[in-house]
């Protein structure tokens, strides 16, 4: 029952991340870039809730291996939370045009109101709410394959991507497999993940944010058509993917790393 609801919010978090990416497409569309980022922050905001939730019941499977002995178990139940992600990141693929769309409204209701209390209070919950539905609809995954080799873009973005999110999918649960594997020290060890999500957040910031900027940046000034933008996005969302595969693999070796960091680090403290 906790593993399916863990299950289940993981599946949910990992959609909300990858369809704040339409923020950048109703962005671009809209001309702006301002009010778009502010509706990519309260997606941003809500996934960030969610992952703390995760963690508490994430540390409760933790405390139960621990004191049931159940350590392969543990690592059992995290790989088929590494799945729900990979599902969530599906379902949050095939929803970025139709999320791009409901943005795009968004973002000018926002430009016009001011914000969100506003705009409900001006269209109404249950009206604006009656609306959505009729913006939905499925994308052609092959479309957008044929978009990503029509743009400008290399594949070194997906691959970088993928290879950064695979850090940012096992940081947490790496962690907590350390401190089954260390129970002695697993306060440190679960503090470890900060280090794992920092290096993949600096990796981020210096190779993939900056890229992404800028070509939203040329498509509101024309420079580029939207077509490489649509492109980025994909390969974002689909990079995302990759890394929760490449995270299934990652996911043993990372933890014992973390461990013997651990112990090492324990041992070195003890020594002085």
């Amino acid at each position: 029952m906790k593993l399916g609801f863990i299950m289940l919010v993981t599946m949910v978090i990992s959609s909300i991340e990858t369809v704040s990416y339409a923020a950048r497409l109703s962005g671009a569309r809209t001309r702006r870039v301002g009010a778009s980022a502010s509706l990519f922050n309260i997606l941003v905001v809500f996934s960030r809730f969610a992952v703390m939730t995760q963690m508490v019941f994430l540390g409760s499977m933790l405390d139960n291996a621990i004191r049931t002995g159940s350590i392969e178990s543990l690592l059992s139940d995290f790989r088929l939370v590494l799945l729900a992600m990979s599902g969530g990141i599906i379902i949050g693929l095939l929803l970025i045009p139709s999320m791009a769309r409901i943005l795009a409204i968004g973002t000018v209701k926002l430009d016009r109101h001011g914000s969100i209390p506003k705009i409900v209070l001006s269209e109404g919950l249950f009206r604006t709410l009656g609306k959505l539905p009729s913006q939905f609809w499925l994308p052609s995954f092959r479309a957008n394959w044929q978009e990503i080799r029509k743009s400008q873009l290399t594949y070194w973005f997906l691959a970088l991507n993928a290879a950064i999110f695979s850090f940012y999918a096992i940081g947490n649960l790496s962690a907590l497999y350390a401190g089954a594997l260390v129970p002695e020290y697993r306060s440190v060890a679960i503090n470890t993940a900060s280090i794992v999500n920092g290096l993949g957040t600096i990796i981020l910031v210096i190779f993939v944010d900056p890229v992404s900027a800028k070509l939203l940046d040329d498509v509101v000034l024309e420079k580029r058509p939207l077509r490489d933008l649509k492109a980025a996005v994909f390969q974002l969302g689909v990079g995302r993917l990759v890394g929760t595969l490449i995270a299934q693999l990652l996911l043993w070796p990372f933890g014992q790393l973390l461990a013997l960091f651990v112990l090492l680090f324990e041992g070195g403290a003890h020594a002085v």
